[in-house]
């Protein structure tokens, strides 16, 4: 606790400081401009797509990937108190308008915004409290206590989210948040000291045109593959656009760092092949991960769970990602066994998890089953983030860490999650529309177990008093109903199943990758690189 280097005032005890910088990061790691966990009710009180709701979610990571490189120009500019205070203050606005805003243009530019914001007061926790964490500076120890605590708040956001939503109102987690950023900003007024630093502008040296091209690259790619499937890809002219804008933006934006007297970001990084495999083994994680949307369809559709039950699946999640960080530091600690067995274990947990939800996703299956499966998603995704945190900067210039982690969160956190999303959304519709035209080729009246149901249905209609024509409808309707939970659920298992064959063949093929003993890598100057 002696290394600390924490700005309290001369009668705050040191552990009281540490207190405080937890007080700061707890509705950090909640806060959103978006909580997934209240996309239903949100829908339904205002009339929008779940699309919008999806869109502002992510638009948080990528505002927060683009903050990331000028985080350090600010700090040198203004004290810890100064920063966090007018961070916190700022949160609370934007948590505001989300909460009272109806138009969700506005709610997904202030999400933006509070991204951008959540780099300074995480970076700012880092900084100050990672030798409370590895007092000798190894990234491995370090990774292994903050990722836990940053995705376990992520999951927890979603579970609250989820019962205020449903006891009270979708706006009463951002009620929630706001009071606990104004203890976050009482606990900092209280036992900071204050300071004062020689005025300067923080952003004359920042190429701002390069913030603006690369945010507007990426809040397209957001939107077209978060709206592709609505608006039916390129028969949208706005689409068809945005796919043109997109490379060309991408093109500005690499000719820009080269030209530029002080680039925004170095591109270094993605020309080194532990950085590459590095970013690709986080994104495929993030790919399998995205399989999360086949369990909510499954629970919504076939075994019918409630929003609240739904929701606090994730739950699960929180073991393997402690035992998985746990498995990663003694690895990196004891340095016995090589590293590529350590990633395909990762990759096994995630063949585990897909392993059992292929054959345990049945029409009469259950929600406990999902328990054990969840456990491992969160094991194998929690050692594939570590052991590559570890990997992608063990030969980085250290001049090239803040680029390596603009990249990293870019990949990881924005892009990866939204193009699994909308890959495994249009993949389980088209599977649904192929097994409904296959499954309906053999529902006729000659079928006798189709005349059975469709006679129950008709029966049950007419004792309840309609009309024979309305009887007929309400039996169709409800054959059909059954049509489109089958070809639902057979289409999960298809989806699941080549799923299941791509991880598995990874896992395998990683454990024969030279990827060599990967050694300790120190903490670099003030661990500013490891959001």
């Amino acid at each position: 606790m002696t290394q600390l280097d924490l700005p309290t005032r001369p009668w705050v005890p040191q552990w009281l400081g540490i207190v405080t910088m937890f007080v700061v990061l707890f509705p950090i790691i909640l806060l959103n401009g978006t909580y997934t966990g209240s996309m239903v009710e949100v829908s339904n009180t205002l009339g929008v797509l779940s699309e919008d709701i999806t869109m502002a979610y992510y638009s948080a990571s990528v505002g927060m990937a683009v903050a990331y490189p000028i985080v350090p120009q600010i700090r040198a500019a203004i004290t810890t108190k100064t920063l966090l205070l007018t961070d916190l203050t700022l949160q609370i606005f934007f948590s505001y308008i989300c909460a009272h805003s109806s138009n969700m243009d506005i709610v997904i530019v202030c999400s933006f915004f509070v991204g951008f914001l959540k780099a300074f007061v995480m970076l700012e926790f880092i900084i100050r409290i990672r030798p409370f964490f590895s007092p000798k500076n190894v990234r491995s120890e370090f990774y292994a206590y903050f990722y836990p605590i940053v995705f376990s708040g992520g999951q927890l956001s979603m579970v609250i989210t989820a019962q205020l939503a449903y006891h009270y109102q979708w706006q009463h987690m951002y009620y929630f948040v706001i009071i606990l950023l104004l203890i976050a900003i009482v606990f900092v007024l209280s036992f900071f000291r204050y300071a004062q630093r020689p005025v300067q502008n923080p952003f004359k040296e920042t190429d701002g045109k390069s913030i603006l091209i690369i945010a507007t690259a990426l809040l397209l790619t957001l939107y077209t593959f978060t709206y592709g499937k609505t608006l039916d890809w390129f028969s949208s002219p706005r689409l068809s656009v945005y796919f043109i804008l997109i490379p060309l933006l991408g093109a500005l934006f690499i000719h820009r760092q080269y030209t530029h007297s002080k680039p925004y970001v170095s591109l270094k990084p993605l020309f080194s092949h532990k950085a590459i495999i590095g970013y690709a083994f986080m994104a495929l994680a993030m790919f399998l991960t995205g399989t999360s949307s086949l369990v909510t369809n499954y629970m919504n559709n076939i075994l019918k769970v409630d929003s609240i039950h739904a929701n606090s699946l994730s739950l699960w999640l929180l073991p393997g990602f402690i035992i998985g960080a746990v498995i990663c530091f003694w690895w990196f600690r004891w340095q016995r066994w090589r590293f590529r067995f350590l990633i395909s274990g990762g990759m096994f947990c995630y063949v585990a998890y897909l392993s059992i939800l292929y054959f345990g996703i049945t029409p009469y299956g259950t929600y406990e089953m999902l328990y054990v499966p969840m456990f491992f998603r969160g094991m194998g995704m929690m050692i594939i983030f570590i052991a590559f945190g570890v990997f992608v900067v063990e030969d980085l210039d250290p001049r090239l860490m803040l680029s390596n982690a603009f990249f990293l969160i870019t990949f990881r956190s924005a892009l990866a999650p939204v193009l699994s999303s909308s890959f495994f959304s249009n993949m389980i519709y088209r599977l649904q529309m192929q097994k409904i035209d296959l499954l309906s080729r053999n529902i006729t009246m000659t079928d006798p177990i189709t005349a059975q149901r469709y006679s129950q249905a008709l029966g049950s209609a007419l004792t309840q008093g309609h009309e024979i024509n309305e009887a007929n409808q309400i039996a169709t309707a409800n054959l059909y109903a059954t049509l489109q939970q089958q070809a639902l659920l057979s289409g999960l298992k298809t989806l699941i199943g080549y799923v299941l064959i791509l991880a598995l063949i990874v896992a395998v093929v990683s454990a024969f990758i030279p990827f060599h003993k990967t050694l300790k890598v120190a903490v670099v100057k003030t661990g500013d690189d490891m959001v």
